[in-house]
């Protein structure tokens, strides 16, 4: 989980020295990342573009962006699934 409180910092170079320890210690494992609160968009694009999975939702992050609350965990899962195809990622339904 990155952006908690005491926990690591939101940092594209401590995401990628994960992965990368990650990878030599379990190869081809299947592996997700965490951002919280105004990181999870963010956290979540890096993680589709790496060929992780996401996790999003209200109970990390309440905001749909830095205007406005989200409406539901729905609302939230269809912004990650709407930029799937950006990042060569497919959509499962």
């Amino acid at each position: 989980m990155l952006g908690t409180a005491n926990a690591l910092p939101v940092r594209r170079s401590i995401f990628d020295f994960l992965r990368s320890e990650l990878a030599e210690v379990l190869p081809g494992a299947t592996w997700v990342a965490a951002g919280t609160s105004r990181h999870q968009f963010e956290v979540n694009q890096w993680c589709l573009e790496a060929g992780g999975h996401c996790r999003t939702g209200l109970e990390d992050n309440l905001r749909f962006d830095p205007t406005r609350l989200a409406a539901s965990n729905a609302e939230l899962v269809k912004k990650i699934v709407d930029v799937c195809d950006s990042c060569g990622r497919r959509r499962r339904r």
